[in-house]
C-alpha cells in the first residue's frame, strides 16, 4: 500500500562503526558490554511471551495502532517499540488471566469498537479529543507532548524549519506522522525508535520525533549530550483504554479489574527504563562490533 507523499519506507541505517581506540582498557570494557548485550538480547528473545493468541473465545481482544514485528530469522535481538500500548496490553491481559490477541486498529479505533472487532483498544488522545457515543475511556496516566531530537549543531530552530528536512518516525507514532507533515517533513519510516535516532546521531535524519518526557529521560543517559538539540513540545495526548459501554465479553468485575490495570503502572519508572534500552540499542547500532 504506497504511502502519503513524503514518507518513505528506507529502513534504518544499520552502522557498523569500529570502537575508537582509547587504549586496552576502554576497548575491553566495550566489548564487555557488547557482549553482555548480545547475552542478554538473546535471553530476551527466549523469553519474550506470546503476544498473539490464536483467535477463540478465551482470547482478550486488544486493539492497538501499530503490531511490532517479530523478528526476523537473522535478527539477533529485539528493539524496544515507540510506546506502552502492548506493553499494557500484556499487563491487562495476565490480570484477566485471558490469551492476548492483539488487533491492529486505524484512526477509526470507535468504529472497531462498536462493530465488536475488539473488546479494548489502547489510544492516545487529547483533552479536546470528542467523546465517543456508548465508549468509556479509562485513563493511564501516561501522558506527553511530542517534541523532537537533533544533534545540537543543527540549524532547525523552529518547527516550521522541518519543511523539506527528513525526520525519522517509528511505525505506530502516529501523532509524531502527523505533525511531520503538518510541517512539511520528509518523513523516514523506521521499526523502532532507536533505528531512528541512530540516523539523527550519524546525519541520515535532522530529526526524531517522540515523546517529550521519554526523550527527556534519554538525553540524561550517558552520550547524549551533542544529540540533544529539541524544540518546544506540542499538542500534550494522554495513552487511554476505550471500551463498549456494552461490552459483552467483559463482566463487571473484568471491567474493574481493566481500570485498575491501566491506571497502576509506574509511568516514571517506565519511562526511565525505555531511555535506558533505547540508548543501549543505539550504542550497539552505532558503535559496538557486530554480535553475530
Amino acid at each position: 500500500m504506497p504511502h502519503p507523499a513524503g514518507i518513505s519506507d528506507a529502513p534504518a541505517d544499520r552502522r557498523k562503526i569500529r570502537i575508537s581506540p582509547t587504549g586496552k582498557a576502554g576497548a575491553r570494557t566495550a566489548l564487555v558490554r557488547t557482549a553482555l548485550g548480545c547475552v542478554m538480547a538473546l535471553a530476551a528473545m527466549a523469553t519474550v511471551p506470546q503476544t498473539v493468541a490464536s483467535a477463540g473465545d478465551g482470547a482478550l481482544r486488544i486493539g492497538v495502532t501499530h503490531i511490532p514485528p517479530p523478528p526476523g530469522p537473522s535478527d539477533i535481538r529485539l528493539y524496544t517499540p515507540e510506546g506502552f500500548d502492548v506493553l499494557l496490553a500484556r499487563k491487562i491481559a495476565a490480570a484477566l488471566d485471558r490469551p492476548l490477541e492483539l488487533v491492529e486498529v486505524d484512526a477509526n479505533e470507535d468504529d472497531a469498537l462498536a462493530a465488536g472487532a475488539v473488546d479494548v483498544v489502547l489510544a492516545r488522545r487529547g483533552d479536546n479529543d470528542a467523546q465517543p457515543e456508548k465508549t468509556r475511556i479509562i485513563r493511564s496516566g501516561f501522558r506527553s507532548a511530542a517534541t523532537v531530537a537533533m544533534r545540537t549543531d543543527t540549524t532547525i530552530h523552529g518547527w516550521d524549519d522541518l519543511a523539506g528536512r527528513t525526520v525519522c518516525i517509528s511505525r505506530g507514532n502516529a501523532e509524531g506522522v502527523r505533525l511531520a507533515e503538518a510541517y512539511h517533513a520528509n518523513i523516514r519510516l523506521t521499526e523502532a525508535p532507536a533505528r531512528g535516532l541512530v540516523q539523527v546521531r550519524t546525519g541520515g535524519c535532522d530529526a526524531a520525533i517522540h515523546d517529550e518526557v521519554l526523550l527527556r529521560s534519554l538525553f540524561g543517559e550517558t552520550g547524549w549530550q551533542k544529540f540533544s538539540a529539541t524544540l518546544p513540545p506540542l499538542e500534550e495526548t494522554e495513552l487511554v483504554a476505550l471500551l463498549a459501554t456494552d461490552q459483552p465479553r467483559l463482566s463487571d468485575e473484568a471491567v474493574s479489574t481493566l481500570a485498575r490495570t491501566v491506571t497502576s503502572p509506574n509511568w516514571p519508572g517506565l519511562g526511565r527504563k525505555w531511555a535506558e534500552n533505547v540508548a543501549f540499542e543505539v550504542y550497539l547500532d552505532q558503535d559496538a562490533p557486530d554480535c553475530h
